[in-house]
């Protein structure tokens, strides 16, 4: 078997093991399922059409055949933005607040959808970081994908980590009930919504190309910073959320945002800009993306390709312009709850 028939092989297996990522760690856990990490109902629903969206298309087949560029595939809400990382207990009980009830200014409800944001990625870390070590005992591999290889889960492993440390300061949170140190910006709208986006980053450039941490090895305690669209009673919103303990960055990133906003930027280029380039988990609306012009499209994608592409390098300037007037939406209010 080839190199990438059996990375693909060893991928699927990983993510198909499904495990309750709930804060209790396992206790009265019942059936796993696939969990939806951009909600159904509420999200999936504002933008579905027949039933289907689009989503990020971002195997290594894929990418082999657009030079590394991902593409957007049709799928049915049903299974879009799913992963088995909750059992039906726990995903009904802890969720219910967010799939029942529209978003509102609530720490506790912002803590949910962030929370939902973390365990996805914990779920897809875990797995990238365990397929590549497995790879590592692949038959025939040169000396350069070896090389590629060892670095490639290095930095997987890394990043699991750094995100677990993450998820444990949210675990707190949920299990004491206790919403007060979780800082948040709600952007909302009664526009049109296109675009559904559910996740992290550890923020390192800003709108206006300034370092805001060092992601090296070297530095030991990354902030976090996650991102999510939600329903709401008038329509949707876009929201920016992140724990005190990482402060230091997301707020210089909020300011650069605001900044960016006096310059005369549009927020709607620069969060489509942000969603794209930092967030594979999209859900885009068919006739929305059919619509763009070619070249709309293949800007659109070269930001997408940052996170589909871990051999292409982080440029300072990445989310300084771009994608300008692809949005066909407007943001009516911003709530600052940082």
């Amino acid at each position: 078997m080839s190199f990438a028939n059996a990375h693909q092989a060893v991928m699927k297996r990983q993510s198909k093991k499904g495990r309750c990522l709930h804060f209790t760690d396992g206790i009265q856990c019942n059936e796993i399922i696939s969990a939806h990490s951009i909600q159904k109902r509420g999200q999936l629903g504002l933008i579905a059409e027949a039933g289907h969206v689009y989503r990020l298309n971002a195997d290594l087949s894929t990418l082999k055949e657009t030079g590394g560029k991902p593409l957007p595939k049709k799928i049915g809400v049903n299974r879009a933005s799913t992963f088995p990382g909750m059992c039906k207990q726990h995903d009904n009980k802890l969720f219910s607040p967010i799939d029942d009830r529209p978003l509102s200014v609530d720490p506790h409800q912002v803590a949910l959808y962030a929370y939902r944001s973390i365990c996805r990625e914990y779920f897809v870390k875990e797995n990238a970081s365990k397929t590549l070590t497995e790879m590592l005992e692949h038959t025939g591999l040169t000396r350069d994908q070896r090389r590629f290889l060892i670095g490639a889960a290095y930095g997987q492993s890394l990043g699991f980590e750094r995100l677990k440390r993450h998820k444990l300061i949210y675990d707190d949170c949920l299990a004491a009930n206790d919403f007060t140190e979780l800082k948040f910006v709600i952007f909302g709208s009664t526009s049109r919504c296109s675009l559904q986006a559910s996740g992290l980053i550890f923020p390192d450039f800003d709108f206006q190309g300034h370092q805001l941490q060092n992601l090296g090895p070297e530095t030991s305690d990354l902030d976090l910073l996650v991102f999510f669209t939600a329903p709401t009673e008038y329509g949707w919103a876009f929201v920016l959320a992140w724990h005190e303990s990482s402060n230091l960055s997301c707020q210089r990133f909020i300011h650069s945002v605001a900044k960016s906003g006096r310059s005369g930027a549009k927020v709607e280029d620069m969060l489509l800009r942000f969603s794209l380039a930092c967030c594979e988990n999209h859900a885009i609306r068919i006739s929305w993306w059919d619509s763009l012009p070619a070249v709309a499209k293949n800007q659109a994608l070269d930001f997408m390709a940052f996170m589909a592409d871990p051999t292409l390098g982080i440029r300072a300037d990445y989310l300084m312009a771009g994608c300008e007037g692809l949005a066909d939406w407007s943001f009516d209010n911003v709530q600052d709850a940082s």
